[in-house]
């Protein structure tokens, strides 16, 4: 019988070690875990340095590309920033000027563990306020307040509409910013928080994962939302987008992807990753993240193109 590689086997160790049940739970919704595409450009600090805010530091990559296109904040999954995500930040670099924060790990480096080590250890007290595990009724987490920061810098060096695509981890996080004016679109790509150590409530199945004051303020927004999830994924539950839309109505678009778009031969697949990693099944070959790509490109260019012809 063929051995187990040492590196595969300290990664399936630590990824428990880290976080119990949920990395299992991660293991087994998201097995299809692929990337497609690796960057062909060079992306460098937006700022000439890392962006600090309050005690918190990350570095935030552009292409340097101007100002002219509108500005889209791409925040990264749990895998940190990897090929993958620097390849879609290239693709949405068509339309946008793309800024992507990073939060976890090294630039174009795909790591699962290092991202479950960053955010047990180092994120925590960036993710949860006051370094409670799990969400707070009130006040915002430091890491929400951080990309405030970041947000209104783009505002003003922009004066556009922005748009904020949040992916897994960071899922629900463009919620939380949609305080800001310019903030005219939010994609949510499978929101995962909260993420917790062993188990899943059915009251965290149904949260977003930010605070109740946080969601006030996306009320009281009049952005839309675009919500992106594969329908058997077993991570992002189905629960989530009935939140949105009982909490935005008619602002909240619908984007789960129907397992007949991503399946075949009845076999069943626990997609994750929507935009980023999706998933490759044979001889589709992602064709369903490829679709979701040009669903969010068509929303966000629609939804800030009108209204900056507006404005």
């Amino acid at each position: 019988m063929k051995r187990s590689s040492p590196s595969l086997f300290y990664a399936i160790t630590m990824s428990m070690l880290l976080s119990g049940c949920g990395a299992a739970q991660l293991g087994m919704c998201a097995p299809h875990q692929k990337e497609e595409g690796t960057p062909t450009r060079s992306w460098a600090e937006c700022f000439e340095q890392p962006f600090a805010h309050a005690g918190i530091t990350h570095s935030v990559f552009c292409l340097n590309d101007g100002t002219s296109k509108p500005p889209i904040l791409l925040l990264h999954e749990l895998t940190g920033l990897s090929p993958g995500t620097l390849a879609y930040a290239e693709e949405l670099s068509k339309d946008f000027t793309v800024y992507v924060p990073m939060l976890f790990g090294e630039q174009g480096k795909f790591s699962l563990v290092s991202g479950l080590r960053a955010y047990w250890f180092q994120g925590v007290f960036e993710f949860f306020p006051g370094g409670e595990w799990g969400v707070p009724s009130n006040g915002s987490a430091p890491i929400v307040d951080w990309l405030r920061d970041l947000v209104q810098t783009i505002g003003i060096r922009h004066g556009q509409p922005i748009g904020i695509i949040g992916n897994c981890l960071t899922g629900p996080l463009p919620l939380a910013l949609l305080d800001h004016p310019r903030v005219r679109a939010a994609v949510v790509a499978q929101p995962a928080l909260p993420m917790r150590v062993w188990w899943y409530t059915d009251e965290d199945r149904q949260s977003l994962g930010i605070s109740h004051d946080d969601l006030d303020k996306a009320k009281a927004s009049t952005a839309k939302i675009f919500g992106l999830r594969f329908e058997t994924d077993c991570i992002a539950h189905r629960e989530k987008h009935k939140t949105l839309r009982e909490t935005f109505g008619s602002r909240f678009i619908n984007g789960e992807i129907p397992a007949n778009a991503y399946q075949t031969h009845g076999k069943r697949v626990n997609a994750h990753s929507t935009l980023i990693g999706g998933w490759k099944e044979q001889d589709q070959a992602g064709q369903a993240s490829r679709d979701a790509r040009q669903h969010v490109r068509e929303f966000l260019r629609k939804e800030l193109s009108e209204i900056r012809s507006a404005e």
